[in-house]
């Protein structure tokens, strides 16, 4: 009986959690937020959309009119000045991350469904502009072309196959593809249509999975009892997971929604749901790492998370069979390009930093292989706390999610976006201000001014002899 009234409650907390909950000036600091997230949103794609300049950089290699996207053209008095431009990209940065705590703190006194379609706009938003700020959307669509005309991607570089208009815009000529076989599999249809339609279905299916992820999101702040307001406002409206992540189109989100699709199947197994739950639990995380290698550090979690154990292991081991046939049949065994992907260093990555501290110039070989174990011995120990206490799954999944974006040597800022759906429902709560900061950090690194900062403070990443070799090893590859 107590069992049953437990889930009972926690069935009926999305109900309760409908009505606004708050004082109407919090709800006026949450109503200003939202319009300066979607103010400085709007700002970034009219003005990247506007003409060839660094906020898209493929724009700049090769600008194509497809590129822009819908909203060119509607900014005619951006101005054209580099430096004034990288300080206005900073501004509205700053702006966004602003409009972001400020809607954090105050959504849960504005409506549930307005607070919804305000962070769904910010989506849609930068889906309808060009790519900002990278070109990593044209490797996907490199690699694909690559497997569609029986170049084995995983063996070979994308300089060996065809020069046209995607690999122009692509930069990782030399690198063999990194991502995961099942990613490669479903991209390769796009190979087949023509590089505009290509780019806008891509963009169309990230745009899919982000909804869902948010989606996703306040179900479970529901189920916690969490406010989905601020759940939806803290997963939707991040500046480096919105702006980097959703703006420059990357691959991460089919592979983030797996996970935490993963998470809710857990939920509903818990509540004594059908079986079939834990099984397709055990599905998805391997679908998360078929999709994105790096995510095979959920697969153990999730499983001893289950609350029927052996369907989620069998859920698991059939879909790592099948993922297995799929990588024999259409790329001969071969395996991603991880090695090589792992020994680039981005400047204020933690273990660049740690390897500057400990005299070693940055992350070199050896401060790079003590990252990797230190991340190994985390999540040992989370997967034997889950292993002891199913309820500890989900808060599991975020910290080792975070950790694992900041042991990276090679850390992007849109990486957040694997652990920020665990933070945004606060399982733990710790996880929401830890991912504000690595918001910071993280972001930090990928704006213009802050080579000037690191300069400024006497850090200069290519002096030491690990750093220009890091440096020299970045160029061998996007060349």
């Amino acid at each position: 009986m107590a069992t049953t009234t437990a889930t009972t409650s926690v069935r009926r907390a999305p109900l309760a959690l409908r009505r606004p909950r708050g004082s109407l000036a919090e709800g006026a600091v949450g109503l200003a937020g939202i319009a300066l997230a979607l103010g400085a949103s709007l700002w970034l794609v009219l003005a990247a959309a506007q003409r060839p300049s660094l906020l898209s950089p493929p724009t700049l290699r090769s600008p194509q009119p497809w590129l822009y996207g819908p909203l060119h053209g509607l900014l005619p008095h951006l101005t054209t000045a580099p430096v004034r431009l990288k300080t206005d990209l900073d501004i509205a940065v700053l702006v966004l991350f602003a409009g972001w705590l400020l809607a954090w703190i105050g959504a849960r006194a504005l409506p549930v469904r307005a607070v919804a379609a305000a962070v769904a706009a910010a989506q849609v938003v930068f889906v309808l502009g060009p790519p900002q700020p990278v070109t990593d959307v044209f490797n996907y669509l490199v690699y694909a072309r690559m497997a569609a005309r029986g170049i084995n991607p995983y063996t070979n570089t994308p300089v060996t196959g065809p020069h046209d208009t995607a690999y122009a815009l692509s930069n990782w000529h030399h690198l063999s593809s990194p991502y995961g076989p099942l990613f490669t599999a479903v991209t390769e249809p796009l190979a087949w249509l023509s590089l505009p339609t290509a780019f806008w279905v891509w963009k169309l299916m990230l745009l899919a999975c982000s909804l869902a992820i948010l989606a996703l999101v306040w179900w479970l702040a529901g189920r916690f009892g969490r406010s989905p307001q601020r759940a939806l406002v803290f997963a939707g409206l991040c500046p480096v997971t919105l702006a980097i992540g959703i703006g420059g189109f990357h691959n991460d989100l089919p592979a983030v929604l797996s996970v935490v699709g993963a998470a809710a199947c857990l939920v509903r197994g818990a509540e004594g749901g059908d079986r079939r739950w834990d099984a397709a639990a055990g599905v998805l995380a391997v679908v998360a790492a078929a999709l994105k290698p790096p995510f095979a550090i959920v697969v153990p979690l999730i499983v001893l998370g289950a609350h029927r154990r052996l369907p989620a292991l069998a859920g698991a081991a059939a879909a790592a069979a099948a993922a297995g046939v799929l990588t024999l049949v259409l790329f001969g065994g071969a395996l991603p390009a991880l090695g090589p992907q792992s020994r680039l260093v981005t400047p204020l990555s933690v273990p660049n930093l740690l390897g500057l501290a400990a005299g070693h110039g940055g992350a070199d070989a050896a401060v790079r292989t003590a990252a990797r174990d230190v991340l190994a011995v985390i999540v040992l120990a989370a997967t034997a706390l889950v292993a002891w206490r199913r309820r500890w799954a989900i808060p599991a999944l975020g910290v080792v999610l975070l950790l694992s974006v900041l042991m990276l040597s090679w850390a992007m800022s849109w990486y957040l976006a694997w652990a920020l759906p665990f933070a945004a429902v606060g399982r733990p709560r710790l996880l929401a201000p830890a991912c504000v900061l690595a918001c910071v950090w993280l972001g930090l690194g990928g704006t213009p001014i802050m080579p000037h900062l690191i300069h400024d403070l006497g850090y200069f990443p290519t002096r030491s002899a690990t750093g220009l070799a890091n440096h020299l090893y970045e160029r061998s590859l996007v060349r």
